[in-house]
């Protein structure tokens, strides 16, 4: 229940905690008014849905939020030949967050909640409608993700422009949709939990009913997509609301739309799409009954948390997969950029480091980092014998320019996503046209027939990852296992250095880094 006549300026648990009303419903309807400026907003049950539709108030962090944005799913091919336009990337799906947001004072709800809440400023506030609308697309895929994937335990997403679920065809892939005759959700993910593809359209901006309808049309085009194949699935939109006035009751906060399409047996034999992959590879859910977990501690595993046991390699080739963007990003960096690196011990035993917010452990309650921190700043060298000595291992870090943000990934997923960085290089020259010169070369042709090919060309791109898969997820494991134990050294030329004092907000995954200084915080 919430937390009646609590002071407004609570201090927050964490320096970068956020509040977003978040109004769930089962399916479309109804208007919001500015109730979620109402003082009765329940408490988010954990990772999971809530019993009942209504107002909820979770609490977050900027860096979940900021992970969001890197995280969402988008087709990287085009930086195969280009890694550096990754950062590029990156800086373009961050800092309009940074540049557009800030904090304001609101009434504390529940027990840990922060007591603020996000706001456009008066940057946003004095834009045109053009900038605004480019705002918009960027804060509706950043909350849908961090909605789908920290409140509810999606799975990593993926572009549906760049491909559907395995064994799944668009009939409109190729073809021209004059008109908007092809409405389209944004994105597709495998929920683990509920053992089923969820469907997701994200919007972003002043939210109006006609608006919402034309996302909800969206999702569920993509729903006719996945019926005629008898696929259990959910259809998800989310949308991220927020004005561009600047006063007192113009929160950010959010909508979820959901609605459950069961299956149904196939229209033929040998028509259906393989089951989602578990980490087991064999098809079935990893918890056939996973219940409404009471903590994000409790919440369904990421495949993050089980690439040791994933002995098939399907889990791990999903992480690498969706870790290509930061990963391509410090590629880049080791050939521009060099002294932006650095490695960062984190404790080994991923097990010690339980999630506290969404998908993050935040280094405030990892007390097992800190406190092998502590003992290794008392030894002489600082290298990686010595911190693997000391129950940590090193991360690769880099600062990402034009955002300042720091990302960064474990010596084994660098690993595995470096094999298949060079296993979709590999494809992608034996696919005409897919690469960017192969674009340029192409600019006698129209703007629809070339977004035609384009869409043709990714096609064939991807039934060939798809060919290779059961090769690329061995040859990832054999990369991951073979080099969890090797030494940057062996890896670069020039290692980069160690520190122990990012003076940062640090944040891991199992086999991730983020951290953001404080002075990079959205103001108050």
């Amino acid at each position: 229940m919430p937390v009646t006549n609590s002071s407004t300026h609570q201090q927050p648990r964490y320096l970068d905690a956020v509040d977003v009303p978040v109004l769930f419903r089962a399916g479309p309807g109804g208007r919001t008014r500015q109730q979620w400026r109402r003082t009765d907003h329940a408490e988010w049950p954990g990772t999971g849905f809530p019993a009942t539709d209504g107002w909820y108030l979770p609490t977050t962090t900027w860096r979940e939020i900021l992970k969001a944005a890197v995280s969402v799913g988008r087709d990287f091919t085009p930086w195969l030949d280009k890694p550096e336009y990754a950062v590029r990337e990156i800086a373009a799906r961050i800092s309009p967050l940074g540049a557009y947001l800030d904090l304001h004072p609101a009434p504390v709800l529940h027990t840990h909640g922060a007591g603020r809440r996000l706001t456009a400023n008066i940057v946003l506030e004095k834009s045109e409608a053009s900038a605004f609308g480019a705002f918009s697309y960027r804060l509706g895929m950043t909350f849908a993700e961090w909605a789908c994937r920290s409140l509810m335990g999606l799975g990593e997403t993926w572009d549906v422009e760049s491909g559907w679920p395995q064994d799944i065809t668009d009939p409109a892939q190729g073809k021209k949709a004059k008109g908007q005759k092809n409405p389209r959700p944004d994105l597709w993910g495998t929920h683990t939990a509920e053992d089923r593809y969820w469907l997701v359209e994200a919007k972003g901006g002043t939210l109006t009913p006609d608006r919402l309808d034309h996302g909800w049309e969206q999702v569920q085009g993509g729903c006719s997509v996945l019926h005629p194949y008898g696929v259990d699935h959910r259809a998800v939109l989310c949308g991220a609301n927020i004005r561009r006035g600047v006063n007192a009751k113009n929160d950010v906060f959010v909508i979820i739309r959901h609605e459950h399409h069961p299956g149904t047996p196939p229209a033929g034999p040998g028509t259906g799409p393989e089951t989602p992959d578990s980490p087991d590879g064999d098809g079935q859910p990893t918890d056939p009954d996973p219940g409404t977990p009471d903590s994000p501690n409790d919440g369904p595993q990421s495949p993050e948390d089980v690439l040791d046991a994933d002995t098939s390699g399907s889990s791990l080739l999903a992480v690498a997969r969706s870790q290509m963007l930061p990963y391509l990003a410090l590629r880049s960096l080791r050939q521009s950029a060099p002294s932006r690196l650095r490695l960062v011990p984190v404790a080994r035993n991923r097990a010690e480091r339980r999630r506290t917010t969404g998908r993050l452990t935040l280094m405030e309650d990892d007390h097992a980092t800190r406190e092998r921190r502590d003992g290794l700043r008392r030894t002489a060298t600082r290298e990686d014998t010595t911190v693997r000595e000391a129950g940590l291992e090193s991360f690769l870090t880099g600062r990402i320019p034009g955002t300042e943000i720091t990302l960064g990934m474990s010596g084994r997923l660098y690993s595995a996503c470096h094999e298949l960085f060079r296993a979709d290089r590999e494809i992608a020259e034996r696919t005409p046209g897919l690469r960017a010169e192969d674009r340029a070369a192409r600019t006698a042709l129209d703007e629809d027939d070339l977004d035609q090919q384009s869409r043709m060309v990714r096609r064939e791109y991807r039934e060939r990852q798809e060919e290779a898969r059961p090769r690329l997820q061995r040859q990832l494991r054999t990369a991951y296992l073979r080099d969890r134990e090797l030494p940057w050294s062996h890896r670069m030329a020039t290692p980069p250095e160690f520190t122990l004092d990012p003076a940062a907000l640090e944040a891991t995954t199992p086999e991730t880094y983020l951290a953001i200084r404080p002075a990079d915080l959205p103001r108050q």
